[in-house]
């Protein structure tokens, strides 16, 4: 049995530029510009110098752009660095399987597309199919998580987001290259047997994270292009992958398998418009609380000082130790801290690398306010499988009560902003705009005029708005290299 495996890699080998409807075609670009921004944002950050560090040993011929470095570099050294970089932050998309599939979607389509000359309407392309083929095969397996008459239990034993990660890459990395759909089953067959291993159990019980905390998106993204380029020569993979009992979903560790998630509509609904964008630069699962957070604030115009206490409600996922951390010591703890990320909002901290500075989570009015937020149980959020549509969840409740001036001002948020499934929530094309300025400064530097800054970023947008009509994606890399040597420190 190969029918699986065989219409999903057909799919993704053969789809045109053409074939995506607009709606498709605009996300590819919101999605691209929030990605790169994500990824330079984290160019001066611990984990994105050892990035750029690693890249820059690596060597290897000048053929794709790597960001923060000034040359470029080999196709999958420019893939692993850049996904790397557009995770360090953690203010990258989230799909409703507890998947970011924008960084390696993104760059492992990206270095092939301008290593081979291609045009932007290709790039467009590789990323509205990476990124379906990647969400269809998470949504096929399910979120990492068991569910048992409506609520959840746990964890699955074995799980985790870098499995699908390397779906999306390898999804990408074929429809950039032009692969057969023989070359690309047999992509499939060698990316899906080299995935890295599941850790979320692990990750969720450690107090400390590791720089690449659930997964390493750039390990995910060169193993879908190595697969690509090594299908592309002639080399061999499983064939049926995806079918028969012993397919990919068993050997990962998921509880079972829906293909009707996996192939339902392939190609006619694109699972892009299902992602959802962060306001704010920390783990999804405090957007919730963080958007009642955010509306009590401003809705009664409450100052960081009148606050004595914040309960935040959480769901079940977002209570374990390194979420209740009230005073991480290092920035990848702190993307995971309810109480880092509530004072960062209180006290109007900019919502990108700002978040994590040094001068920042050693602030003395940032740790005195983490000391008034506690962490509780949200009761709604333990029915999470009321929510879930097609291996997807479509709201995961979280809410806060906030202690000010007397009262208790009370909010519960079912989806969080940046949710594309109201109209409260959906992120605007002004929203995403505003999102890439914050995450390259452009309105919070200190060191001077930041007009050149601007005029860079507008050009960026600018690339990203027209890249269909361009005949390659020099006016893209060309300006992402220079954003990047714009703020590059040291």
């Amino acid at each position: 049995m190969t029918e699986l495996t065989q219409t999903l890699a057909r799919f993704a080998a053969t789809t045109s530029f053409e074939a995506l409807p607009s709606p498709v075609v605009r996300e590819a670009k919101r999605l691209l510009l929030d990605t790169i921004g994500c990824a330079i944002g984290a160019i001066n950050t611990p984990s994105g110098s050892i990035s750029l560090a690693y890249a820059d040993a690596l060597g290897g011929k000048e053929r794709a752009t790597v960001i923060g470095l000034p040359h470029r570099s080999s196709v999958t050294t420019a893939a692993y660095s850049n996904a790397r970089l557009a995770n360090i932050l953690d203010a990258d998309d989230t799909f409703p399987t507890s998947t970011h599939f924008g960084n390696a979607t993104i760059f492992s389509a990206l270095a092939l597309v301008e290593d081979a000359g291609k045009s932007g309407a290709d790039l467009l392309k590789a990323v509205a199919v990476g990124f379906d083929v990647g969400a269809r095969v998470g949504s096929w397996m399910g979120p990492p998580m068991q569910i048992e008459n409506g609520e959840v239990i746990g964890w699955n034993e074995l799980g985790g987001p870098a499995a699908t990660m390397v779906w999306a890459a390898v999804g990408a990395s074929v429809s950039a290259a032009g692969l057969t759909p023989e070359q690309t089953n047999h992509a499939f067959g060698i990316a899906g047997a080299n995935s890295p291993q599941p850790t979320l159990r692990k990750w969720a019980e450690s107090p400390q994270q590791p720089m690449y905390k659930y997964a390493d998106a750039g390990w995910c993204a060169e193993v879908g292009v190595s697969a690509t380029m090594l299908a592309g020569m002639g080399s061999t993979g499983f064939l049926d992958i995806l079918d028969g009992e012993n397919a990919f979903w068993r050997w990962y560790g998921s509880p079972g398998h829906d293909d009707e998630a996996l192939l339902g509509k392939v190609g006619e609904e694109w699972q892009i418009l299902n992602t959802t964008y962060k306001p704010w630069p920390c783990c999804r699962w405090i957007h919730h609380p963080l958007t009642a957070f955010a509306d009590i604030r401003r809705e009664n115009n409450l100052k960081a000082d009148e606050i004595e206490r914040v309960v935040v409600r959480a769901n079940p996922f977002a209570l374990t130790r390194i979420f209740r951390d009230q005073h991480p010591t290092d920035m990848l703890s702190a993307e995971f801290s309810h109480a880092h990320a509530m004072a960062a909002l209180a006290h109007d901290v900019p919502a990108g690398p700002r978040w994590y500075e040094d001068v920042v989570l050693r602030d003395p009015a940032i740790m005195a306010f983490r000391e008034k937020v506690v962490v509780e149980p949200e009761p709604t959020s333990a029915n999470i499988g009321e929510w879930m549509t097609g291996g997807q969840w479509r709201g995961v409740p979280g809410g806060v009560d906030v202690h000010a001036r007397g009262k208790i001002f009370s909010g519960t948020a079912n989806m969080s902003l940046g949710d594309p499934w109201s109209d409260g929530t959906i992120f605007s094309d002004e929203d995403i705009v505003r999102k890439f300025h914050m995450m390259l400064g452009v309105d919070d530097r200190a060191d001077g005029d930041t007009s050149q800054l601007r005029a860079l970023a507008d050009r960026m947008v600018a690339a990203v708005e027209t890249l269909e009509d361009h005949a390659d994606v020099s006016a893209l890399t060309d300006t992402m290299r220079e954003l990047s040597a714009s703020l590059k420190r040291g």
